[in-house]
C-alpha cells in the first residue's frame, strides 16, 4: 500500500513489488485541517481500496509514504514543512500511519520518492539524476552513485527553497517555489492580469470577477490555454515567463551538479503539451547563451504524477525485503 500526500491532494494505490500499480484513488487532501485531516482522508480511501481489492490486499505487508515536506526517514518524523500544510512541521507521520493501520511503515520526501521510481522504470540506476517536481509547489531529489541523497538534515533536493532576487534587494528575496511551481504560475498570470489593467487605466480592487479573471491556481492557467481568449493570452504570457524561469532553473543545476539526467515531474508534467516545446526552446536559448551543450538530457518524467506514490510503494517493498528477505505481493 502506497500514499502520496500533497498540498492540494491525498492518493492511496496498491502497488505491486514489480511497480505495477493494481488500484488508486485519490482525493482532496483536506491540509488546512491539519495532520487529522489528512489522515482522514488517507483512511477513507483506504476502506474504499479494501473493500474494492480484498484478493490483493490480503498479501499486502507494508506501507510507502510520500511526502511534501522535510522529512527525518529514520524517525519519520516531519521536521519542516510549507504553510500551506499547516500543523505538518513536526508531525510524527510514521507513527500515525503505523498506528492507522498496522503495517511496517516507510515514509520519505515525495521528491526522493518520484526520483526512486523513475530511476526504476527508465533504468537508470547507473546514472546520476537529479529531479524537479513541479506541483503545487516545487519539490526534487538527487540521486548519485547508486543512492539517492538525504544529506546532513535531510535538505538534499529542496530546490523549491533557493532564493532568489536582486542582489542590491536581500530583504525582498523569495523562495524559487512562490514562481516555480502551479502555484506560481497561477501567481505570474494574476500579476500579469493587474499590469494589463494598470495599463488600461483600471484599479484592480475595483475589477469585479467577470471583468477580471483571478486564476486562483496552476489548474486554472491550463484551463484558461486551452480555452483560448483573453484569459488564454494571459495564461500564455504567464506560461513564457515560467518555462523561462524552468530552463534558466535547469541550466543552473547543470552548472552547480553536472547530472547525466534531468527529469522534469510533479502535477504540471501532466500538462507537457502545453508548454514541453516552448521549454525546450527557452533552455537551447539559455545553454547557447551562456556556455552549455545543447544535447542535455532533460526529460518529463515517465510515471507521471503517478511517481511519488509508485516511488513510495518501491522503497517500502526495499526496505522489506532487506530486513525479511524477498516476498511477492502488493
Amino acid at each position: 500500500m502506497a500514499y502520496d500526500i500533497g498540498g492540494s491532494k491525498v492518493r492511496a494505490g496498491l502497488i505491486a513489488s514489480s511497480g505495477e500499480i493494481f488500484d488508486q484513488l485519490g482525493a482532496p487532501s483536506r491540509a488546512q485541517e491539519g495532520p487529522d485531516g489528512i489522515m482522514s482522508v488517507a483512511q477513507a480511501l483506504t476502506q474504499t481500496l479494501l473493500g474494492r481489492n480484498r484478493r490483493n490486499v490480503d498479501h499486502a505487508a507494508a506501507v510507502g509514504v510520500s511526502t511534501g515536506g522535510v522529512v527525518q526517514t529514520k524517525t519519520g518524523v516531519i521536521a519542516a514543512a510549507a504553510d500551506f500544510m499547516p500543523g505538518w512541521n513536526g508531525f510524527e507521520i510514521k507513527k500515525a500511519f503505523e498506528s492507522a493501520f498496522s503495517r511496517r511503515v516507510l515514509v520519505d520526501n515525495d521528491g526522493n520518492c518520484a526520483l526512486y521510481a523513475e530511476i526504476w522504470k527508465q533504468s537508470l540506476a547507473g546514472r546520476d539524476a537529479i529531479l524537479l517536481a513541479l506541483g503545487t509547489g516545487l519539490g526534487g531529489a538527487i540521486y548519485s552513485n547508486g543512492a539517492l541523497r538525504a544529506g546532513t538534515f535531510f535538505l538534499a533536493g529542496h530546490f523549491g527553497q533557493t532564493l532568489v532576487g536582486d542582489l542590491s534587494r536581500p530583504d525582498e528575496w523569495e523562495q524559487l517555489e512562490t514562481t516555480l511551481s502551479g502555484d506560481g504560475l497561477a501567481k505570474l498570470a494574476r500579476r500579469i492580469q493587474g499590469e494589463q489593467a494598470a495599463k488600461g487605466g483600471i484599479d484592480c480592487e475595483d475589477c469585479d470577477e467577470n471583468a477580471l479573471t483571478l486564476f486562483a491556481d496552476g489548474h486554472a492557467v491550463i484551463a484558461a490555454l486551452s480555452a483560448g481568449g483573453a484569459a488564454g493570452d494571459v495564461a500564455q504570457a504567464a506560461m513564457s515567463r515560467w518555462v523561462g524561469l524552468l530552463a534558466t532553473t535547469c541550466h543552473n543545476l547543470q552548472w552547480n551538479y553536472d547530472p547525466e539526467t534531468i527529469i522534469i515531474g510533479g502535477g504540471m508534467i501532466e500538462a507537457k503539451s502545453l508548454w514541453w516545446s516552448k521549454f525546450c526552446q527557452s533552455l537551447e536559448a539559455v545553454n547557447r547563451r551562456f556556455g552549455l551543450p545543447a544535447n542535455m538530457d532533460v526529460r518529463p518524467a515517465t510515471l507521471g504524477n503517478d511517481a511519488a506514490m509508485v516511488g513510495a510503494g518501491l522503497m517500502a517493498w526495499q526496505a522489506l525485503h532487506l530486513c525479511n528477505g524477498s516476498e511477492d505481493g502488493a
